[in-house]
């Protein structure tokens, strides 16, 4: 292995046998389209839940690594992705200089270029596709959702950057995607990000007077993270990813034209999220041409056992 594809690592967490379906297959897209970084190391992260690796996953340079929560840590949603990220980077500080986190309903379509990051950048994201009646307005006060989270994060509201949300066009404090993004390892990020998620989970005065809805819970920890990027990461210091990284599958048909892909091939990732259920998943939201359109048939029924139905061009 050649010392480009040592600075990136894949980082994935697999919670359930249906989820180690798909990351089967999101690690084979890796593999097979990831150009220079084909190669590249994939970290794995088996929660409990597992109860014990299966390890169907034939591809080479995979480290499966069991997640051991503490049993006095609340059941809430997307701590374990918190705990994986922490521990990923305590592993890989030292040996890798770009961690790359996905979430398994995700793919990899083209030589990712994009997960690199520039010399004076330290995170490559993307805005969240929608408020979501979470994100703080651009021209609002902290409510106690945003006001707890800035004051862990020591940040005056006023000083936090605006981005624009892509799919429902909402200018929000800066509010970010954490379904794939790339970041380096030596910041410390994660450990801050586990620090300050478990500190709002515990406390009981917050869950029940700011945590009140399920979008709330569900999204707290992409806005600790949000927040903790504000404070650690200049806005000039992020590489905003272009239409090709991360693009949002599962919300192709709300996006606006101009940042609507025209056919799958042309993407570098994407997230599916809920698509998966569906027999006709891909084919009926989007293009795909050949010889990706092969390529995703038999890797779904090879890993699902079930038909991937093709819809005629």
């Amino acid at each position: 292995m050649n010392e480009i594809l040592l600075k990136l690592v894949f980082v994935i967490l697999v919670t359930s046998p249906a989820e180690e379906k798909q990351a089967d297959i999101l690690i084979s897209s890796i593999r097979d389209f990831g150009g220079r970084y084909a190669d590249s190391p994939v970290y794995l992260f088996m929660s409990d839940n597992m109860n014990a690796p299966r390890h169907s996953i034939k591809s080479p340079n995979v480290t499966f690594i069991p997640l051991e929560a503490d049993n006095n840590m609340p059941d809430y949603p997307f701590l374990l992705k918190v705990l994986a990220c922490a521990k990923a980077e305590e592993l890989l500080q030292e040996k890798s200089d770009i961690i790359v986190w996905m979430n398994v309903d995700a793919l990899v379509l083209n030589e990712p270029t994009e997960f690199c990051l520039w010399k004076n950048k330290k995170i490559a994201i993307r805005p969240v596709n929608l408020r979501n009646n979470v994100g703080l307005p651009a021209g609002e006060h902290a409510d106690m959702y945003w006001h707890k989270i800035y004051d862990y994060t020591r940040l005056k509201v006023n000083k936090v950057p605006v981005v624009e949300t892509l799919v429902d066009k909402k200018e929000v404090r800066e509010y970010l995607n954490c379904a794939i993004f790339s970041v380096r390892s030596d910041l410390g990020i994660f450990s801050e990000w586990k620090r300050i998620f478990l500190l709002l989970l515990n406390d009981s005065d917050y869950q029940s007077k700011a945590c009140t809805s399920q979008n709330h819970k569900v999204f707290l920890h992409q806005a600790v993270l949000s927040a903790i990027i504000s404070k650690r990461i200049r806005k000039d210091e992020i590489q905003w990813f272009s239409q090709k990284a991360g693009y949002p599958l599962h919300h192709h048909n709300e996006l606006d034209h101009e940042v609507k892909a025209i056919k799958l091939n042309q993407l570098e990732s994407v997230v599916y999220e809920r698509l998966w259920d569906a027999p006709h998943w891909i084919m009926c939201t989007i293009r795909v041409d050949e010889p990706l359109r092969s390529w995703l048939r038999e890797n779904y029924e090879r890993v699902t056992g079930r038909e991937l139905y093709l819809i005629a061009q």
